[in-house]
């Protein structure tokens, strides 16, 4: 955002806080009855004019702006600071890391770089075993996965007091949802086109780049049809598939397994994990001579890809050209902004100690551990008046709830990378290229410094900084970064209702998703262990097909909401407009301050490439029909406003879905 953007959104704050955000105030809006959303935030939405630089705007984007605008505060002084700072030190990896990114003859100057003789490995590779071999080495050493010998070592789902190595599946480049979906061929085109540029730029004549585009559209359209969809990938009795090296010999008949594992630095395991066997099937079947060439072509361009924001002037371009393209922006940030942009990404955790000591407050911390409490204590009521569970169902359940872990501003002890992670300058042969590659290898080696030692999960993977909350299925916890405890999602001055409207809400949400379509299926220790009765998982999977199908009845832009895609998000969505209602009760002022809250704080604008953008690919329903749909299947919404059968707003009571009413 702009610093124009950042003023306004501290005028339209502190109006919000002046008027409150109760339906009685909105006396101009189309009727609260038929459209909440619009009725809540048409003048605010009013007031947002994307700029040319703009995909999407909502307060989660807006908070993020505001802290990257203090972020970029703190790169400004460092930068026209003489000050010599000691090595290893936030304020010298900061600085020299800027250099690095601003530097645009050294990017230049460097090209390829120190990324020259990995790929030179891949393009002059005589046979399919070259080629495998060039891939391990590049990702034992970096992490790089494009078609084979990529790897991620996380929390083993069914004991998750340990670590495992899960295999990764190919880079699908746009993605399986726009390669298979005939609404975006034309943003498929511009992207065939994208990759003939990027060849052209790594020197291939046009007419070779041309070929090689083609080459790699044929295999990228071979490994999607074989990919699991985004919604597969959330349920572990597809994903988590185990086998021995040895049956991963079997699995991956045309390539030395012992050998690449061996390269990988992972060999040795007694589990190997395979998120996605069809595709592993695809790829293997794809490791063959005459496909040689095209394979070379596919791992190049994802090496390209994957670097181009931190290599020369040319490839940055390119990959800005085409980002925007797919979101709809029509011009770029500018230079400045992007270098700013690229030392945050690279140094994460040493902004988010620098962040912490100038804007978290400890007081907030507290009371929003005391509205966390209040919100556990009302799921354990909701979950106890469920007749379709059992009681030992329903005690398993609340322990889960008593086991969960609570992770708030940020962490006691910072994670080992950001001591790890050292940067070069430019005037001792650095680049930043040769930065970012630094930054991968420190994730490799902290990855497999921990293969073998017990989780601690009291670590964070989430930074201060980041606006967002999560929850962990594996950790069973939920994690609220210092960023988000701010207005408009929390403000000691609102009141307990709005306050639950905003934080609560989103707190709700994530407690909820222990209990969502993937989340239900983890144990209180964060293992997958299925502890639900069959009847109970059929009465479940009922419900959840409510879900899908009443989701899927809403559109955006003609396009038809994916019940299925975005089912875990609406079943937490559903849940947390329960838990903040319950604990509200009948008290109508309240609930109206609570509802129009939670809808001002989804209030979103977005360019119409963005919109489809997220239609194909976000697990989330658009933020309008997250607030009318919820809030239509919501009791209590009914006892607010009395909405009437002739109301757009209205839903049966039949009609109304939810796993926890």
């Amino acid at each position: 955002m702009k610093k124009k953007r950042i003023t306004w959104f501290l005028v339209a704050l502190s109006v919000l806080l002046l008027t409150g955000c109760g339906i009685h105030m909105k006396a101009d809006r189309p009727r609260y009855q038929d459209d909440y959303y619009e009725y809540v935030n048409q003048e605010l939405l009013d007031g947002v004019e994307l700029s040319a630089t703009d995909a999407h705007w909502d307060w989660f984007g807006e908070l993020n702006a505001v802290a990257s605008e203090e972020m970029e505060e703190i790169i400004r002084e460092l930068s026209e600071d003489d000050t010599v700072y000691e090595k290893g030190s936030s304020q010298q990896k900061i600085k020299d890391m800027y250099e690095c990114a601003s530097d645009i003859q050294n990017r230049n100057e460097t090209g390829l770089g120190p990324l020259k003789p990995h790929m030179d490995s891949i393009r002059n590779a005589q046979n399919i075993t070259e080629y495998i071999d060039a891939l391990a080495k590049l990702s034992g050493e970096f992490g790089f996965s494009s078609i084979v010998g990529g790897y991620n070592i996380m929390q083993d789902k069914v004991d998750s007091s340990r670590y495992a190595v899960y295999m990764l599946y190919a880079d699908t480049l746009i993605g399986k949802e726009y390669i298979e979906d005939e609404g975006s061929q034309e943003y498929v085109d511009r992207y065939l086109d994208y990759i003939k540029d990027m060849f052209c730029e790594f020197g291939m004549e046009e007419e070779k780049a041309r070929q090689s585009a083609a080459s790699v559209e044929r295999l990228l359209r071979e490994i999607c049809a074989s990919t699991l969809t985004t919604e597969q990938l959330y349920d572990p009795s597809i994903t988590y598939n185990v086998y021995t090296a040895e049956e991963l010999q079997q699995l991956y008949t045309n390539v030395d397994v012992k050998k690449m594992l061996k390269t990988l630095r992972v060999d040795g395991q007694d589990k190997y994990i395979v998120m996605d066997v069809g595709q592993a099937q695809k790829i293997n079947s794809l490791l063959v001579e005459e496909n040689l060439e095209a394979l070379k072509d596919y791992s190049t361009f994802v090496m390209l890809n994957d670097t181009a924001k931190y290599g020369s002037e040319a490839f940055a371009r390119l990959s800005e050209e085409m980002q925007n393209v797919l979101y709809g922006i029509s011009e770029s940030w500018g230079d400045e902004k992007n270098w700013m942009m690229l030392t945050q990404d690279l140094l994460p955790w040493d902004f988010g100690m620098l962040y912490v000591e100038k804007h978290f407050s400890r007081e907030d911390k507290e009371a929003v551990e005391e509205m966390i409490a209040k919100i556990l204590d009302e799921y354990k009521v909701i979950i106890m008046r469920q007749d379709w569970m059992s009681g030992e169902t329903k005690q398993k359940a609340v322990r889960k709830l008593e086991k969960m872990q609570v992770k708030i501003g940020y962490p006691e002890q910072w994670p080992q990378e950001k001591d790890m992670m050292q940067v070069i300058p430019v005037s001792e042969g650095g680049s930043l290229l040769s930065n970012l590659l630094t930054s991968m290898n420190v994730a490799i080696e902290h990855q497999l410094n921990m293969l073998n030692d017990e989780v601690d999960k009291s670590v964070w993977d989430v930074t201060p900084q980041t606006v967002n909350a999560l929850y962990d299925p594996l950790n069973n916890e939920i994690i609220f970064p210092a960023a988000i405890l701010q207005p408009p999602f929390y403000d000691c001055e609102n009141s307990d209702a709005a306050n639950l409207g905003g934080i609560g809400y989103v707190i709700a949400h994530e407690v909820s998703h222990a209990f969502d379509s993937s989340g239900a299926l983890y144990d209180e220790y964060g293992n997958y262990n299925m502890w639900w009765t069959e009847d109970e998982m059929e009465e479940y999977q009922r419900m959840s097909q409510s879900i899908i199908d009443y989701y899927s009845n809403y559109e955006m832009m003609g396009i038809q909401v994916n019940g299925e895609r975005t089912l875990m998000e609406n079943i937490a969505d559903l849940g947390a407009i329960e838990c903040i209602t319950s604990i509200i009760g009948d008290d109508k002022d309240a609930l109206d301050e609570a509802f129009g809250q939670m809808t001002y704080n989804w209030a979103c604008e977005d360019t119409t490439e963005f919109m489809l953008y997220l239609l194909n690919v976000d697990t989330h329903a658009p933020n309008k029909v997250r607030v009318n749909a919820t809030l239509s299947s919501c009791d209590a919404f009914y006892d607010a406003y009395e909405i009437k059968e002739t109301d757009g707003m209205y839903v049966a009571p039949g009609d109304r879905v939810g796993i926890w009413r």
